[in-house]
């Protein structure tokens, strides 16, 4: 380190280091010779907000409630993660345990201050995991999660079914009988002009026209010549290959029960409408300005375009391509409808029934999925989608459901429950492409995952996501959804949580405390991670600290330690150390291995960092060159007694600069944590008091704010020797202004 080096260290929680000063350095000299210079961490000015406690991460308690399908026979397993566990190795595990009827998991996490949401993955007894999103107030120190409604509607749709049953006659038979079931009964007027052979119809107002039963027209019939209110019944057999046939304006076409048309297109300008009881073959349907189409029997277009107006189904329609292109336009099935290729633009499309379409493109589209019914499509691209699930729908998209750059969002029913069965999601790295929210379950088991730290899809509970072939949501089967879904069967087992591994955080420290320094944030480096082991009631019975000692950035001799703080001295039942070599000479320990004379269990790292790389002098080490290869150090401490919670909160990381002796040791912790019971309190009250370089209450704070550690989540990249972190780091000075409000993610932006 540098003469008159300032460090300002950031608090969070997690492994501390204790770093010990040569033996050689004088208590007297430090009473007198303090450097109370001004710091040098901001030199262009900017003032500290008075709380901010220098953390990179927040601690949290949570209690999840689980939706036990087993009446608390079996355990659930609950993981939550800081990251989206579909990226394996990119999401940190910051808490487990297991759950069910009447133990809920009740626990405490620490979560990085830049973290929009958690990630809650529960595991079922038939092994099935589940995955929702949940999103971090900040505000907030605490997170509770209960299950969503779970009263499933389960009773089949019976106006599904009635249509189903008309379907199914008008399939099979053209009874005339049909029509009360179909829809209102089509009553030809008397008075209507009959229609026959080959003429060239050209209709007037107020009249109407029919082509009778048994009777073939093949004709053409001018209605787009400005008459109105003209009625065109169809009982017979209209079929012309040649002709594009123009309602008009408010003028209307039936096709009753008996009838056909084979025609190229049958277009409307303005109201009016077409209605097909019978059979309709077009190779093309338009409507225009609030026009209504509807299909009570058996309709076939090769091209559908619906704009401004309505097309309602409850007959049989299979359309080739169907597109739709004005805000307000409704499509709605509630009978059979087919579609090869669909282009849906600020239209609605509403499947009552079961809906098939193998190529759907929308944008800005509305897709409402009813009570009871499936639309399955092969291949959806949607952008500024919202697509709405009822209780007990279903959406099957049986190839890429692929969500682009603009909001798209798929709702549940906020009671019962709603199954989307994805079998391949693609996000397009898009900044939240889709948001799933409700009570909906997403069976998916290629869905492209959230990047770190970077939100591309949200699934805001109770809505989860769970393997494709693993879907838990039961759904009775009704002529109208293929045959429902219901849960994989199997024999359920526990659950079980022993070993929950989290995540590493670096310790970083400066060693010329009271004094400032240059704030390199080099003089000792390592990164810790933590494994506990839990019981059957999430208490921890041991703990595994895996210590990465990775720079000594000083000149003066330093020791490392860890207080776990609320854990009493007396609660350890033993401590073994991988490097006890390192440790047990200037730090003497009790019979348990912690450190003696202590309340609270202090676990030493080092007594001399420099020694722990096989270096006899006080060179500096890994700051100036990659040189020295990190030393590994396995700290494994087993309780007397289960402790409720332990988290990175619970390391009290520390360094000592100035000697081991009892009672006036320098120790330097982060800022917001308390010393050991062998600090130099006499020392800090005279800091405090006199010089007035230490603030009041925190010892390891400056008057201005700064401290004299940090720690962040991963592993830190620390500056190199001499160079002040400010420089180093683009966004750490307007954190720290900020009190920690912006720029969270500063620490990866080197």
């Amino acid at each position: 380190m540098y003469k008159g080096k300032r460090f300002h260290l950031f608090l969070v929680s997690l492994v501390t280091v204790s770093v010990m000063a040569a033996s050689c350095s004088k208590v007297k000299d430090l009473y007198t010779e303090t450097d109370t210079s001004p710091s040098t961490l901001f030199p262009d000015g900017g003032n500290v907000p008075s709380g901010f406690t220098w953390n990179s991460a927040k601690s949290m308690d949570i209690r999840v409630a689980i939706d036990d399908k087993f009446d608390g026979q079996y355990f659930y397993r609950v993981e939550i993660f800081d990251n989206d566990p579909l990226l394996g190795t990119g999401a940190n595990l910051l808490a487990a345990g297991q759950a069910k009827k009447g133990q809920d998991f009740v626990g405490q996490l620490m979560l990085p201050t830049m973290a929009k949401y958690l990630y809650l993955r529960e595991t079922s007894p038939l092994g099935i995991a589940s995955v929702t999103m949940i999103a971090v107030d900040a505000t907030k120190g605490s997170i509770n999660v209960t299950p969503g409604s779970t009263t499933s509607s389960l009773n089949s749709n019976k106006a599904s079914v009635a249509r189903a049953a008309v379907r199914t006659t008008i399939s099979n038979t053209n009874s005339s009988s049909i029509s009360t079931l179909a829809g209102p009964a089509v009553v030809v007027p008397n008075d209507a002009v009959q229609i026959s052979g080959n003429a060239n119809v050209v209709v007037e107002t107020n009249k109407s026209y029919v082509v009778k039963t048994g009777t073939t027209f093949t004709g053409k019939i001018d209605a787009n010549n400005g008459t109105d209110n003209v009625k065109i019944y169809v009982q017979g057999t209209w079929k012309n290959s040649s002709f594009e046939f123009n309602l008009g304006s408010n003028n209307s076409l039936y096709v009753t029960q008996t009838g056909s048309i084979d025609l190229i297109n049958v277009t409307q300008n303005t109201t009016g409408g077409f209605v097909n009881y019978g059979t309709a073959a077009l190779s093309k349907m338009e409507t225009k300005n609030n026009t209504s189409y509807v299909n009570y029997g058996i309709l076939n277009a090769d091209k559908a375009d619906i704009t401004n107006g309505s097309f309602t189904n409850y007959g049989v329609a299979t359309i080739q391509n169907l597109s739709s292109t004005t805000n307000g336009t409704v499509i709605r099935n509630e009978g059979t409808l087919t579609v090869k290729n669909a282009t849906l633009t600020n239209a609605v499309l509403e499947a009552v029934c079961h809906t098939t379409i193998q190529s759907l493109t929308t944008n800005g589209a509305t897709i409402s999925v009813l009570t009871g019914a499936l639309l399955t499509i092969d291949k959806l691209d949607a952008g500024g989608t919202t697509i709405n699930l009822a209780a007990s729908s279903i959406l099957a998209v049986n190839n890429l459901a692929k969500f682009n750059s603009q909001a798209n969002k798929m709702q549940g029913p906020s009671s019962g429950q709603a199954l989307a069965r994805l079998k391949k999601v693609d996000v397009n790295n898009q900044w939240m492409a889709i948001t799933y929210s409700g009570n909906l379950e997403v069976a998916s088991s290629d869905h492209t995952p959230n990047g770190e730290w970077n939100t591309f899809y949200v699934l805001n509970s109770p809505a989860k996501l769970v393997p494709y072939d693993k879907s838990t949501v039961v759904i009775a089967g009704t002529s109208c959804n293929a045959g429902g879904n219901n849960a994989p069967g199997g024999n359920p087992n526990d659950q079980t949580v022993t070993e929950v591994n989290l995540g590493t955080y670096s310790y970083a420290f400066e060693d010329n405390w009271p004094s400032f320094g240059d704030y390199d944030m080099n003089d000792f480096v390592m990164d810790v991670t933590i494994t506990k082991t839990q019981n059957s009631g999430n208490k921890v019975t041991k703990v595994k600290l895996t210590s990465k000692l990775r720079s000594v950035g000083a000149t003066r001799r330093l020791a490392a330690a860890i207080q776990l703080d609320g854990v009493l001295a007396n609660n350890v039942k033993s401590v073994t150390y991988s490097k006890e070599d390192l440790i047990g000479t200037n730090l003497p320990l009790a019979s348990n291995k912690v450190e003696s004379g202590q309340k609270y269990a202090v676990l030493p790292i080092c007594d001399d960092a420099h020694k722990a790389f096989g270096i006899s002098d006080t060179k500096f080490i890994s700051t100036q060159n990659g040189g020295f290869q990190p030393i590994d150090v396995v700290i494994t401490v087993e309780f007397n007694t289960p402790i409720d919670a332990f988290t990175q909160l619970n390391l009290n990381s520390f360094i000592i600069t100035n000697g081991y002796k009892t009672n006036s040791r320098n120790e330097v912790h982060m800022v917001n944590y308390k010393a050991t019971d062998k600090m130099n309190t006499t020392l800090v009250s005279y800091q405090t008091d006199k010089v007035h370089q230490l603030a009041v209450g925190d010892p390891f704070k400056s008057t201005d704010g700064y401290p004299w550690a940090l720690c962040v989540p991963g592993s830190f990249k620390y500056p190199s020797e001499g160079k002040n972190i400010v420089g180093v780091y683009s966004t750490f000075k307007p954190w720290a202004l900020s009190g920690g409000t912006q720029n969270t993610d500063w620490y990866l932006n080197k």
